[in-house]
């Protein structure tokens, strides 16, 4: 039996482990675990200086120059205003797949084909007729990165730069792509190096990490901010192992690179109209890696970051570079996921053999002690841009000391209330035992106890059903008369044996004394009180005990109490004790038959007993008879 259960609990483990991952909450957590430890590293590291300028197309430049797009002159212009302050590198985040419509040779072309005219234009530079000429030789001239964009959509034939016509020596991608949408054949043919600018969120819709390449054809397409680094150094990849620039940093295994985002304050940026009007410190560029794109609304693609913060595309490229020359990149090992959940399966095991040999001290600390270890593993080793996907090892730990702590919990309420039922039963077996010695000594046999508890039971439960009290006799209170009926005579333990088996008929003083077991009865009780003053069944006993001989008149004792001052159950006590008093043979009586202690018991509606009590008798009165005859 006890492999038995061994062997079910590693079924359950390894069901729960199984149903973790396959649902992916582990990783959806993973994911939770390095936005907040990312975001704490990066708020307590010092603001970086950073190497990338964004000259920002915003929303001043458009309110200045108009709206997109400008002609291509005008960038041509801006690029030649960048390069005068010597900038490492220049990229262009945008992607221009069509031809500079306010070209003069566009404008021409447009009037002949559409209106048959030709236009002559004189008195202007023909350099200048074409715009895209003009902005094309700006790019070769500043030897600047161009963007494209991967897809699986079918889109024109796109020429590769010398720069990328190489492969990687090793690397392992699972990003492929058939088609591409780039620039003009005029612009991508000038430029020094093309770079991809896609950016994939997780399924949170949080952006984490970007691949650093995209196999397209027979050629490896890097990320834009990856192209703009090797338009100045050649890179070395092995393994996954990225050598540029004197920098060494590690992808994925599907060549993703984990983003480390900065505090906003580190992105610097120069208002494109800025530049165009000579209004900036030249020596802001000095050296910098300069990226062109926008910020302004609509002309954006945005993110969500792990601070969540909504940031810009361009931002995402910056913070690569960054990342990279500031030796900051993220490296999540390769096979840390799967070693972790192997870990957790273990540990989780551990604990099953803790709580089934009941060492719940020793249970609890091998839970918080591993829990805690990874947390606080988890901060330091992201602190030296590592992340061991803590998620993959606490989720399902947790998820697993969850559930065991569950069934434990059903087990241990399941054993605790069969324990607490015959320890009850044992409290009321010990109960009716010392009941049973005070009625013996009153010349009577047990079987008047259990009568009288049958008799309070039928009352109680047909008041219950007429709703006659029915908020007060609960299940539970019903179940507590029944059981502290026995108590009613207990003070009788205290009355002399000389006037308890007198077999004559008492007389005033005998009677007198006799009259004292209801003070006893409370006093016996009252002590047991003490030490538990708000335990409902010795209330219950209590009021039965003492209260049991008034009258509903007020000429009972030992109070002379009346009509409702006399508690529900004592008043049913009165009832019940004198209807098996008069149908019981004592020792100074012969017993009366069934009819005529009925009609004594009716008699004295209003005055011995509660009216409503009486009633509840006649309708009960067959069901009296049966108990009566049925214990002897």
């Amino acid at each position: 039996m006890k492999y038995i259960k061994i062997l079910y609990g590693i079924i359950f483990a390894l069901l729960v482990y199984f149903t973790t991952y396959k649902s992916n909450i582990a990783e959806y957590f993973d994911y939770k675990f390095f936005d907040i430890g990312s975001t704490l590293v990066s708020n307590n590291a010092k603001q970086i200086d950073s190497s990338v300028i964004v000259v920002d197309i915003d929303e001043k430049s458009l309110r200045y120059l108009g709206q997109w797009p400008w002609s291509r002159l005008i960038l041509a212009k801006l690029m030649e205003n960048i390069l005068s302050a010597k900038p490492t590198n220049i990229g262009m985040d945008i992607i221009f797949p069509e031809r500079d419509k306010t070209s003069l040779i566009e404008i021409s072309r447009f009037f002949k084909n559409y209106y048959s005219q030709e236009i002559k234009i004189s008195g202007t530079n023909k350099q200048m007729y074409d715009n895209d000429k003009v902005f094309a030789d700006a790019i070769k001239n500043a030897q600047v990165t161009m963007p494209v964009y991967m897809t699986n959509k079918i889109s024109k034939k796109c020429y590769i730069p010398t720069k990328n016509r190489y492969k990687p020596q090793k690397i392992d991608t699972i990003y492929t792509s058939a088609y591409m949408l780039c620039n003009l054949d005029i612009l991508q043919k000038n430029s020094s190096n093309i770079g991809f600018i896609n950016a994939q969120e997780d399924k949170d819709g949080i952006l984490r990490r970007v691949p650093a390449f995209i196999k397209y054809k027979n050629y490896y397409i890097p990320s834009f901010a990856l192209a703009n680094l090797m338009n100045i150094d050649n890179i070395k990849v092995s393994n996954n192992l990225i050598s540029i620039l004197g920098h060494d940093f590690k992808t994925d295994k599907n060549s993703n690179i984990l983003l480390n985002f900065y505090d906003k304050q580190s992105y610097q940026h120069i208002s494109a109209v800025d530049i165009l009007s000579n209004n900036f410190d030249k020596k802001r560029l000095l050296g910098k890696f300069v990226l062109i794109g926008t910020t302004a609304v609509g002309l954006h693609d945005r993110y969500v970051a792990t601070s969540g913060d909504i940031i810009p595309g361009i931002y995402v490229h910056a913070t690569i570079i960054d990342n990279i020359l500031h030796d900051s990149t993220i490296y999540q090992p390769k096979y840390l996921k799967s070693l972790n959940y192997i870990i957790a399966f273990f540990l989780s095991l551990a604990l099953l053999i803790l709580v089934y040999k009941k060492f719940y001290m020793s249970f609890i600390l091998l839970f918080l002690g591993p829990t805690i270890l990874y947390l606080i593993l988890g901060i330091f080793l992201l602190k030296r841009h590592i992340y061991i996907s803590i998620g993959s090892f606490l989720i399902p730990y947790f998820i697993f000391f969850l559930f065991v702590n569950i069934i434990f919990i059903f087990f241990y309420y399941k054993e605790k209330k069969i324990f607490l039922e015959r320890l009850t039963n044992a409290h009321f077996e010990t109960i009716d035992s010392m009941s049973l010695i005070a009625e013996t000594r009153d010349a009577e046999t047990g079987a008047h106890i259990i009568r009288t508890k049958e008799y309070m039971k039928s009352l109680a439960d047909y008041l219950h059903e007429k709703n006659l009290y029915k908020n007060k006799l609960t299940k539970n209170y019903r179940n507590l008369i029944y059981r502290a009926t026995p108590l009613h005579d207990i003070g009788k333990v205290g009355i002399p044996d000389a006037i308890l088996k007198k077999p004559d008929k008492l007389d005033k003083d005998e009677y007198e004394i006799m009259k004292e077991h209801s003070e006893i009865g409370k006093n016996i009780i009252e002590n047991a009180m003490k030490n538990d003053e708000n335990n409902q069944f010795l209330q219950i006993a209590y009021n039965i005990a003492y209260y049991h001989h008034e009258r509903w008149d007020g000429t009972g004792y030992p109070c002379g109490i009346k009509k409702t001052e006399i508690p529900l159950e004592a008043r049913m006590m009165a009832l019940a004790d004198v209807y098996d008093a008069l149908i019981s043979k004592r020792c100074y009586k012969l017993s009366f038959g069934f009819k005529e202690s009925e009609e004594i018991i009716i008699k004295g509606k209003g005055t011995h007993f509660d009216p409503t009590l009486v009633e509840a008798f006649i309708a009960l009165k067959y069901k009296f008879r049966e108990i009566a005859t049925s214990i002897q």
